[in-house]
């Protein structure tokens, strides 16, 4: 995979994952997978606040933006990231749905293999029926905890949101995506990472 340097890389790296992005949208799963794929290698190429000007609405978008929101962005990410469904082996018994496969993102690996492998999993399956699944698998404990933790973000954001710049929001975004990874790598360790590795957990948090 080719990237642009010097100069150029910095000022055109959004103009040239634009149309990249673009050709594989809705082809199949596969396309799907490869597209939350060239999404991530954008983000990574791009300055920090670049990568938003894939998506329209932006005050300087790039003049072939990608034919969908930033929120749908995230989740083809998502879906990528997921290794039970960018396995290329289980493409034959995914839905070919992004908002259905990321519905299933939220299950966790184990879950999802077992669905694939009883067939609950099918080509077939509707989003409302994939996010059933999800729904199913949370405990009280753990909800309630997503109720306060979203909650206490909602409240804190809306007191220092109006003060924020487009920079700075990217910024808190970015900063949140990060505790979103750690929390599943320490779920996909089994938490070891939660007593011997905390001083890593409030880095991640404060960028």
């Amino acid at each position: 995979m080719t990237l642009l340097r010097g100069n150029t890389m910095k000022n055109n790296q959004a103009e040239y994952w634009a149309p990249r992005i673009a050709a594989e949208w809705r082809k199949s799963v596969e396309g799907i997978v490869g597209v939350g794929r060239q999404l991530i290698a954008a983000k990574q190429a791009c300055e920090h606040g670049e990568f938003l000007r894939l998506f329209k609405g932006h005050e300087n978008a790039v003049s072939d933006p990608v034919p969908f929101s930033r929120q749908t962005g995230e989740q083809l990410m998502a879906v990528a990231r997921c290794e039970p469904i960018s396995n290329c082996q289980h493409v034959s018994s995914l839905p070919q749905s992004w908002g259905t496969l990321y519905e299933l993102t939220k299950l966790d690996d184990e879950t999802l293999l077992a669905g694939i492998n009883a067939g609950e999993i099918t080509p077939e399956m509707t989003r409302a029926q994939a996010a059933a699944m999800h729904s199913d698998s949370i405990q009280k404990p753990e909800r309630e905890l997503c109720v306060i933790v979203s909650e206490a973000f909602r409240i804190v954001y809306a007191k220092y949101a109006p003060q924020l710049d487009d920079a700075s929001r990217q910024y808190v975004i970015e900063r949140l995506e990060s505790l979103v990874d750690l929390l599943k790598q320490e779920g996909a360790s089994g938490g070891s990472r939660r007593t011997g590795n905390k001083g890593a957990s409030r880095k991640a948090v404060a960028g």
